[in-house]
């Protein structure tokens, strides 16, 4: 038995993993075929280990300690997708989003079934590290020591993503659990918290290249609230707060008058109507909003289907928008157009209470997932990451972190 454990916990941590670093460096697991398909199995193989080993062994999973309502709400949005998929309006599309969808709910109750201190070590160790080298190999791209063989312009960083926002949305997710990480082990070796310092900056001067003005203020507010959260809990002082918004002013001032693309990016928040190449700007995304409202009021209860938006929009796109709309540029208006009305109060009920639950811990590491969380779930209102796997699946584990704490965890973790 001890052999089978051995063998079991080894592929565990291996497939978890490969979904945290394969998923960014396969163009952030963007959504075809080929790079979320190994994804997707991945997480179906490791939770029929997990159920295999349940049902074998008689290993009970304890969730009494998650907040009832966030399982209800997990299972009722679960369901929904599920009806909305039936009645799709192109359902081979709809059936992979449902596949995508029930998999990360799968490997959410997959790291609760099997978490520990020991594992959301190692899961956030991974984390850093992939994060870090994904900023490294953005810079060197950025300052011209590799090409940019498939994103654009030049002027944003993107690493190994697509589209700048989304490797932004990635980093939003880094950033606060790095934070949590120096702030938590006070008492590791200083080389080894030195190197986490290290990772830090370097993500966020990836971050800044990165030039994402969605992320810029959705990380901003995320990590003031989790400062101000962070000093009331008296887990950092007043010299610590005081440093930090410092840095955070300096940052700003610096590249706001320096003439560089960060300062014109900065100076732009003023005409936000304008357009950017390589992304949708403002005035566009008011016009696709236009047109999902309409798609949502003719749609209501059931919308069009689980991953049918970009089947569904050509019937309502409005005047003046000449592009394609793949995504509503708004995770919860895409998300009510598919699976109709009842998936936006799912959908915020499931942030709020994790997000509650993650910033009433005294945990730092979990203030900071909470934090990611806050910061993704804010950027959703001007964009997709909801729909990055790269994003989601960092996004999941921490969701599954701060679930899987218990009331020893917040008192001895």
């Amino acid at each position: 038995m001890k052999v089978l454990n051995k063998i079991y916990n080894f592929i565990l941590y291996l497939g978890l993993t490969f979904l945290v670093i394969f998923p960014p460096v396969a163009r952030g697991g963007s959504v075809r075929i080929w790079s979320i398909t190994p994804i997707l199995l991945v997480i179906i193989l490791l939770i029929f280990l997990w159920l295999m080993r349940v049902v074998n062994s008689g290993v009970k999973l304890n969730i009494s300690f998650i907040p009832p309502a966030l399982n209800t709400a997990v299972l009722c949005f679960v369901a929904l997708a599920a009806v909305s998929f039936v009645f799709a309006i192109y359902k081979h599309d709809s059936f992979y989003a449902f596949l995508r969808l029930v998999c990360y709910a799968g490997l959410f109750y997959l790291i609760i079934g099997n978490y520990s201190r020991p594992l959301r070590r190692y899961l956030t160790a991974v984390i850093i590290l992939t994060a870090t080298g994904l900023s490294v190999y953005g810079l060197l791209q950025y300052f011209g020591l590799f090409p940019h063989n498939w994103w654009g312009p030049a002027e944003f960083l993107a690493s190994t993503f697509v589209n700048h926002n989304h490797f932004s949305g990635y980093l939003e997710l880094a950033i606060p659990l790095a934070l949590g990480v120096v702030i938590r082990y006070k008492n590791i070796r200083p080389f080894l918290k030195l190197l986490v310092i290290e990772a830090l900056i370097i993500m966020a001067a990836a971050f800044i290249f990165a030039q994402s003005r969605g992320a810029w203020v959705s990380l901003s507010i995320s990590l003031f609230v989790m400062l101000i959260i962070l000093f009331k809990n008296k887990l950092v002082s007043v010299k610590v707060f005081v440093v930090f918004v410092l840095i955070i002013a300096c940052v700003l001032g610096v590249s706001y008058f320096n003439d560089s693309s960060v300062s014109e990016r900065i100076k732009s928040f003023e005409e936000l109507g304008g357009s950017s190449s390589g992304e949708a700007s403002m005035s566009m995304r008011f016009l696709i909003w236009k047109g999902t409202l309409d798609m949502i009021k003719e749609n209501p209860v059931i919308g069009t289907g689980i991953g049918t938006y970009v089947w569904g929009f050509s019937k309502y796109r409005p005047v003046g928008l000449n592009n394609r709309a793949n995504f509503a540029h708004n995770d919860y208006l895409h998300m009510t157009a598919e699976m109709g009305i009842l998936a936006l109060p799912l959908m915020l009920i499931i942030l709020g209470i994790i997000i509650y639950k993650g910033f009433t811990s005294i945990n730092p590491v979990i203030i900071g997932c909470a934090a990611g969380i806050l910061s993704l779930s804010i950027h959703g209102l001007v964009d997709f990451n909801f729909h990055i796997p790269a994003n989601m699946i960092i996004f999941v584990i921490c969701m599954a972190f701060i679930a899987s704490e218990t009331p020893a965890e917040k008192n001895f973790s």
